[in-house]
């Protein structure tokens, strides 16, 4: 027996299963490098798909990133929530006292600040130094209007409800004339992550349905040239997974330098507003880094242009193939 029987006697004896897997796998090979030959000949078509898959994915990932931020801020300003307790004025030091004492002990209370009339009228008289007419105004008045007060702050994971129970019982107490829950930036910033989450998940699903139609045009147009030589393989009864394949490499092709063209976008844009977005935070005295680019963010944006590209593929090969077999 000679060698090259020898070899044809083993390619014969392989189980089917072994051929068919090899089939399979050098099928594979030679679509991911045909694939490949043909956007490295057409980088600048390909370029401008990438460009707008990456522009589609863009927002949804700047959006998902300012989202993350805005729960991480209200995270750490929660903890600063309290409450503001106005004593009425000339309210008698005794009264002063015993409720100071009474606020100390109170389980959900951290800390109790008193501010006293000649502190308050020390202050308002600073905040008023630019103001010529209203500091011959304080100076004319021979007695203090304004009355002590407290300044409560409440635990991390006190709710508003609980803020709001403990303003009403507050209220009961002697010598308290008001009590102003220091709420309203926290209802402001819900009011905001809010809007962002619901005007962005609208904004995103029409940019990846954008998405998906740019991969679904760019790859109909790339599968043009093909286009004779797939029927040809559909008549000589090639699979359908054979008649697919085409597609779904260019889908995912077009999707991955996407989803890389996303992540340049993205890491230029935070890298545009990291220091005054710091300078922000430090006037706020907020010590949060810009969170959400991370190694999971950036295999989550390659994962969805990916998946994009394989929806636009499968559009374009129901369109192009509706003659063939669509099965797995």
């Amino acid at each position: 027996m000679t060698e090259s029987q020898g070899m044809s006697g083993l390619s014969l004896d392989r189980p089917p299963l072994q051929k068919r897997l090899l089939a399979w796998f050098w099928d594979h090979k030679r679509v991911a490098a045909e694939t490949t030959l043909f956007v490295s000949q057409r980088l600048v078509a390909s370029f401008l798909v990438w460009l707008m898959v990456g522009m589609a994915l863009t927002l949804p990932g700047l959006l998902w990133i300012a989202q993350s931020n805005l729960d991480a801020f209200a995270g750490q300003w929660q903890g600063k929530a309290g409450l503001t307790l106005y004593m009425k004025v000339g309210a008698p030091d005794a009264q002063i006292s015993s409720l100071a004492a009474s606020l100390a002990a109170e389980d959900r209370v951290q800390q109790v600040t008193l501010i006293t009339p000649e502190q308050a009228l020390q202050e308002l008289r600073g905040q008023t130094d630019d103001s010529e007419f209203l500091r011959q105004a304080l100076d004319a008045i021979d007695t203090n209007p304004l009355p002590a007060a407290f300044s409560l702050v409440l635990d991390d994971d006190a709710s508003y409800l609980q803020l709001e129970a403990l303003s009403r019982r507050l209220l009961t107490e002697p010598g308290v004339d008001d009590v102003v829950i220091q709420s309203t930036w926290l209802e402001r910033l819900r009011d905001l992550s809010e809007l962002a989450r619901r005007g962005g998940t609208g904004l995103s699903v029409i940019l990846l349905l954008a998405a998906v139609l740019v991969t679904f045009a760019s790859v109909r147009l790339a599968i043009e040239s093909r286009l004779g030589e797939l029927h040809i393989l559909g008549l000589v009864g090639a699979t359908s997974g054979q008649m697919r394949r085409p597609f779904l490499y260019f889908g995912a092709a077009y999707g991955l330098g996407g989803g890389m063209m996303a992540i340049m976008l993205i890491a230029v844009f935070l890298n545009s507003i990291e220091t005054p977005m710091r300078s922000l935070l430090l006037s706020y005295q907020l010590g949060i880094e810009l969170a959400g680019f991370t190694g999971s963010f950036l295999l989550a944006v390659l994962f969805l242009g990916w998946l994009l590209g394989i929806l636009g593929a499968l559009l374009a090969m129901s369109q192009r193939l509706g003659g063939f077999s669509r099965g797995s």
